[in-house]
């Protein structure tokens, strides 16, 4: 199973999102507050039970639900038999809807949530609740007796050999799973909780973990939490790895000895020598019994009762963890960008855990293989924060090897984790004013429909990241090599344009060679980036390149030269090397009004 689309209404900034195609690896990216984190929370309430951590101030709108719809696709087999009923073409489209409600007994505002859903009842009228109150014409039909008359009987007894509405309603569920020649009629979009899906329905669905943008190693790992990553290893390891260590009883037999010597017996309790309750917990009981019953005379008794934790608690709440990167110290000592990686490491293990590939032993004999096939959705805001330079692809390449079988979502503003090959993996999120609130710009696979042209940017990426920059600029200059993109930036400084740097306009230069240009301008066209080409003609302006860069640019983009740069500046012959163009744009009366007006026109 893999998330394939999602739609968000009236969740922070989003108004309404249009439908999100969803890819293995997919990178939001897009400028600060356009709302990027604000698709990863609006999953993670979809895929959380209850309100998934709504609050009032989450809505866009109060009078209106938060509607959030999950497209899932690339159902495996046993999916696919399991949740037959609900499929629409092979797909499982379900809605949440969440809303404020009065609480009637508080008054207090409070998120009531539902799930919607497609679902297909069985054609037989027998093979469904509602179809047999539908059939028999009231709410109280005798269910014995249309078990035995369909010979279906033995489905649905209870334990005890009664046969009633729960218990029929439960045996047709397994009925169903098992049976393969069932046939059912067109599924309907249902309009009450749940579309008669169960709660446990949820557990279906791939498991989301998300690794917000902390700043602080100590945030993850708060005791007042139980439900941060380090937390939830930190309780997974107790329950599934400890207990299956020989020595996990010692342990066991340790927490209930403390606890028989904190605490009196129960009643009818019988305890061995040694483990009485310490006699001076009942002195101090019978003492402050008899200074509480002087103020209240119907005190007849005291007792303390002390709290030892469980195993998972103790585990979870006690450990914390040290690193040693030359000196061994307490991860809240050492330098954000370790802390993040630390955080970062625990994520893997608490999926490399739940795949039942962290540890290897006893514990990997039991029901744990039903668990590893449970899909991932990992969700990450900002991968690159606190992270080297050097340490950014290498981070990109774990994202990048976990789509190969989970899913990974993320936001970024680091070229260092977009691939411009894989493009059709990138939305760029744009907020153009409240009113409209965040939209998603993508563009699907097609947009470079040739074999040719996908492995031409996946080459280019593969040597440095400056085509991948096009995709957070606010506007791309495209420009043939580097002694343009020194003309262009030595003219812009001339022109008071910008003081060092096109990127304080928010603009970035591209280079790319006539030949290539064409794919550069089909992406651009595709997300809607704003762009100029300095496109030089050589002197041949119909050739088969310079029309294919004129059919696809659009109206005013382009800048033409009916020769060479360097003739725009007075040059002979070519530049050589960029050093060449270094020093000749040094001399300011190099910077012809020509190519002036050029660049001029391509910051517009």
């Amino acid at each position: 199973m893999r998330l394939i689309s999602l739609a968000v209404k009236n969740y922070r900034s989003i108004v309404d999102s249009g439908e999100v195609r969803i890819e293995p690896l997919q990178a939001f990216v897009g400028e600060n507050n356009a709302g990027k984190s604000n698709l990863l929370y609006a999953l993670q309430a979809f895929l959380t039970a209850g309100a998934g951590g709504v609050e009032e101030t989450d809505f866009f709108d109060a009078t209106k639900p938060i509607i959030v719809t999950a497209t899932f696709g690339q159902l495996a087999a046993d999916e696919r038999k399991r949740l037959r009923p609900y499929l629409l073409a092979d797909r499982l489209i379900l809605q949440k809807d969440i809303t404020l409600e009065p609480d009637k007994k508080t008054g207090k505002v409070k998120a009531s949530t539902e799930y919607h859903g497609y679902v297909a009842r069985p054609k037989d009228w027998w093979l469904s609740v509602e179809g047999v109150i539908e059939h028999e014409e009231t709410d109280k039909p005798k269910w014995p007796k249309i078990g035995e008359d369909h010979g279906i009987l033995d489905y649905v007894r209870d334990p005890s050999g009664r046969v009633n509405k729960q218990s029929y309603e439960a045996g047709l569920r397994r009925l169903l799973l098992g049976r393969e020649d069932i046939e059912y009629e067109e599924p309907q979009l249902g309009q009450t909780q749940a579309l008669g899906l169960q709660p446990v329905l949820l557990e279906s669905l791939p498991r989301f973990y998300l690794l917000p943008a902390i700043t602080d190693y100590s945030d993850e790992i708060q005791k007042q939490s139980t439900t941060t990553n380090f937390r939830r290893l930190m309780a997974d390891l107790a329950d599934r790895i400890l207990r299956f260590d020989p020595r996990f009883q010692q342990i066991e037999a340790t927490l209930a000895s403390v606890k028989a010597l904190l605490n009196p017996p129960a009643e009818g309790e019988h305890r061995e020598e040694g483990q009485e309750r310490l006699a001076v917990l009942g002195h101090v009981e019978e003492r402050l019994q008899e200074l509480i019953a002087k103020l209240m005379p119907s005190v007849r008794r005291v007792c303390f009762e002390v709290t030892v934790e469980e195993t998972r608690e103790m585990f979870s709440r006690g450990v914390a963890i040290s690193v040693d990167d030359g000196r061994l110290t307490e991860v809240l000592s050492k330098g954000h960008g370790l802390q993040r990686c630390v955080v970062f490491g625990l994520l893997q293990a608490l999926i490399l855990n739940q795949r039942g590939q962290l540890v290897t032993g006893p514990q990997d004999e039991g029901d744990a293989s039903a668990e590893t096939q449970r899909p991932i959705i990992l969700a990450i805001e900002e991968p690159e924060l606190y992270i080297h330079p050097q340490a950014q692809r290498l981070v990109y390449a774990v994202l990048r090897d976990f789509a190969e079988t989970d899913q990974v979502l993320y936001t970024t503003h680091c070229p260092a984790f977009v691939d411009v090959g894989a493009y059709h993996a990138i939305g760029v999120v744009r907020k153009d004013s409240v009113e409209t609130g965040t939209r998603l710009c993508q563009c699907e696979a097609g947009v470079l429909d040739a074999d040719t042209e996908r492995k031409t940017f996946q080459f280019l990426s593969s040597f440095g990241l400056e085509q991948n920059q096009m995709f957070f600029a606010k506007k791309v200059v495209l420009v043939e090599g580097p002694q343009d993109v020194i003309a262009v930036v030595a003219t812009g400084r001339h022109l008071r344009l910008f003081a060092e740097f096109p990127e304080e306009l928010g603009c970035t230069i591209v280079t790319a060679s006539k030949e290539e240009m064409p794919k550069f301008i089909k992406l651009l066209n595709a997300f809607g980036i704003p762009y100029g080409v300095l496109h030089e003609l050589d002197g041949d302006p119909g050739s088969q390149d310079n029309e294919a860069i004129r059919r696809l640019v659009k109206e005013g983009a382009s800048v033409e030269l009916s020769r060479r740069l360097e003739d725009a500046v007075g040059h002979k012959g070519h530049f050589q090397r960029a050093y060449h163009a270094k020093r000749w744009f040094e001399d300011p009366a190099h910077i012809t009004p020509e190519i002036q007006q050029v660049v001029q026109e391509l910051f517009k």
